[in-house]
């Protein structure tokens, strides 16, 4: 944990160089809030059956969110971006302290022009949960380093395909850690407008992704688990998306993605529909609105297992809430230079899948923000 916190410093600090030159550019917030969470454990309602674990009911907590990032030109042909977070819940019920989390993150993203509008370059990030546990469920580590080219077209289109590498480790159960490769390939097309007379900037994107996971731990060929041998096992994640963006005085955006997982691991593969809508829209008194909503359909391929032993951690929530349906909602609005207030509501719900598994959350925020960019 030490070293974590060592690396999110220096990449903070990085954001601060002795000599800021003319292209320097660098933003670093603080941000404050205090929050409820109904249902702190994510925990899911199974039909007919008991809780496998207790669980929190719901809980205030205080939320602490400090980042910074960091880009500049390098010469005339190259660019280098730091980017870098720290963040905390501390909740105030006690039932609930088992879901106190520290998330560090880090970033950075190198490009170098080598040949016209054809682009070389590297990135890599970093993303490290810590949960007080007593069962961490959700304590996590990730590290990707990716290497990708960029070939612009005509106008204002771009071309970009990279890979890379992801090393994924589960703490609480290695046999849920993975590593393996990882490849895309992502298109995108802009139509400049004249905001000046009424027009509108037009994007859009589309892409494909795969990420080929090699877990630790063993397949589980049938609902019982009862081969002798089983094989390790591999999940070939495929992700293809697409999404369009009008900005003009507002913005707004649409978008949908298609998830599907092959498994060798009975009760792990499936197909998954994501349909996206966000907008963000100035309102009076210097008040700004934003909004997403999140539209997540799933269906496996194998019927699920409901009983799952209590000390297996990861079967029994979503790491990452992949596959909830959400609509989140943020109105803020600046109190004077370097200072901000807003407030945030995130509904997350099981919707529209079908069957014996409910889920539901809420979270509400009221937060005080204090930045500075340059």
């Amino acid at each position: 944990m030490r070293l974590t916190l060592a690396l999110v410093a220096l990449t903070m600090f990085c954001a601060r160089p002795w000599a800021r030159a003319d292209s320097d550019r660098h933003e670093l917030r603080v941000e404050l809030g205090a929050e409820y969470d109904s249902n702190p454990d994510r925990a899911e309602q199974v039909a007919n059956l008991p809780p496998p674990l207790p669980q929190a009911g719901p809980s205030p907590l205080a939320r602490l969110v400090a980042s910074g990032n960091w880009s500049s030109a390098l010469g005339q042909r190259g660019a280098l971006a730091l980017s870098g977070a720290v963040a905390g819940k501390r909740f105030f019920d006690q039932d609930a302290r088992g879901d106190d989390v520290l998330i560090a993150q880090s970033g950075i993203n190198g490009t170098l022009r080598i040949a016209g509008r054809t682009i070389l370059g590297v990135a890599g990030s970093y993303y490290d949960a810590f949960q007080r546990g007593p069962v961490d469920r959700r304590d996590f580590r990730s590290v990707t380093p990716t290497l990708r080219i960029e070939r612009g077209f005509a106008r204002a289109a771009q071309l970009t395909l990279g890979g890379g590498y992801r090393w994924f480790t589960f703490k609480s159960d290695d046999n849920f850690s993975f590593a393996g490769p990882t490849a895309f390939l992502t298109a995108r097309q802009m139509f400049p407008g004249n905001l000046e007379q009424g027009g509108a900037d037009w994007e859009w994107t589309a892409g494909a992704s795969l990420e080929w996971r090699g877990f630790e731990g063993l397949a589980c060929p049938d609902v019982n688990c009862t081969a002798e041998s089983p094989p390790p096992r591999l999940d070939r994640f495929w992700v293809s998306h697409v999404e369009l963006t009008r900005t003009t005085t507002f913005l707004l955006g649409a978008g949908a993605a298609l998830h599907l997982n092959q498994s060798n691991s009975y009760g792990e593969g499936l197909v998954r529909g994501v349909f996206h809508l966000r907008a963000v829209v100035p309102l009076p008194w210097a008040l700004s609105l934003s909004s997403r909503a999140d539209l997540v359909a799933t269906h496996y391929w194998n019927s699920q297992v409901l009983g799952q032993d209590p000390n297996a951690g990861a079967p029994l929530v979503s790491i990452e809430d992949e596959n909830r349906s959400t609509l989140r909602v943020e109105v803020a609005r600046p109190l004077a230079q370097g200072f901000e207030i807003g407030a945030r509501y995130v509904f997350y719900s099981s919707f529209p899948s079908r069957g014996s598994v409910d889920y539901r959350r809420q979270t509400a925020l009221l937060y005080l923000a204090v930045f500075d960019e340059r």
